[in-house]
C-alpha cells in the first residue's frame, strides 16, 4: 500500500483526501491496479521520466537528475492533501503479471490537477506510459478510469490536456477519451510553440 498525500481513516486505514472526501488509495480495473503517488515510487517514477523513449514525439525533454523527480514527486503527493485531486500510479492487477499478460513494475502515471491558467475549477489531465506498454491499451485505462470517478475529480466543470501538436499517439488517446480541440482563440497554458489545448466538457 502506497503512503502517497494520506492521511488515516477512523477505521485504521491509509486513504488520499479526495475531492469528496476520504477516498481508497487504490483503484482496480480490468488489468490495472491504480495507486496514489508515494515516496516509495521515486525510483521506478525518476526511471520512466528519464527515458527518452517515454518522450519521442513530446515537447518536453526527460528528466536528468534524481531530485527533479523528488521534487516533482513531493508536488503530486502534495496535490491531493492541498486540493483534493492527484496522480497515480498504474501497474498490472493481480495475476496480470503472472499469465503475462502485461510487465510487472511501474507501467505508468497519470493525474488530474487544478489548472489556474485556464479557469477556476479546471483541471488538467496528465499520463505517461512505460514504452513497454504503449499502445496496449493501458493509458486508456487508467486515464478512463480516472475520469470516470467523481470522487477523483473525472467530473469537473472541465478538463484540459495540453500535448504537442504532433504527437499524434497522446491526441489518439486524448479524443479516445472524449477531448477535443479547444476554441481557436483559447490561450494554450504554457505558452509553449507548438502545443495544443484540448477540452473535454
Amino acid at each position: 500500500m502506497h503512503d502517497g498525500a494520506a492521511v488515516p481513516s477512523s477505521d485504521g486505514d491509509r486513504r488520499a483526501v479526495g475531492m469528496s472526501g476520504a477516498v481508497p488509495l487504490e483503484l482496480v480495473t480490468a488489468r490495472l491496479r491504480l495507486a496514489a503517488v508515494g515516496e516509495t515510487d521515486l525510483e521506478e517514477l525518476f526511471a520512466l521520466h528519464s527515458d527518452p523513449r517515454a518522450f519521442v514525439e513530446d515537447l518536453t525533454d526527460p528528466l536528468t537528475d534524481r531530485e527533479q523527480m523528488r521534487w516533482v514527486l513531493g508536488r503530486w503527493r502534495a496535490s491531493w492533501a492541498e486540493h483534493g485531486v492527484g496522480y497515480l500510479t498504474v501497474r498490472a492487477a493481480d495475476g496480470r503479471v503472472r499469465d503475462g499478460a502485461l510487465p510487472d513494475g511501474l507501467l505508468g502515471v497519470v493525474g488530474l490537477t487544478p489548472l489556474a491558467s485556464a479557469g477556476p475549477g479546471v483541471l488538467s489531465a496528465y499520463w505517461r506510459l512505460a514504452p513497454a506498454v504503449t499502445g496496449r491499451g493501458v493509458a486508456s485505462e487508467a486515464m478512463g478510469a480516472m475520469l470516470s470517478r467523481p470522487e477523483l475529480g473525472g467530473r469537473a466543470a472541465e478538463v484540459v490536456a495540453v500535448t504537442a501538436s504532433g504527437n499524434s499517439p497522446s491526441r489518439a488517446l486524448a479524443a479516445r477519451l472524449g477531448f477535443r480541440p479547444a476554441a481557436p482563440d483559447r490561450p494554450v497554458p504554457g505558452g509553449r510553440e507548438g502545443d495544443v489545448l484540448l477540452v473535454r466538457p
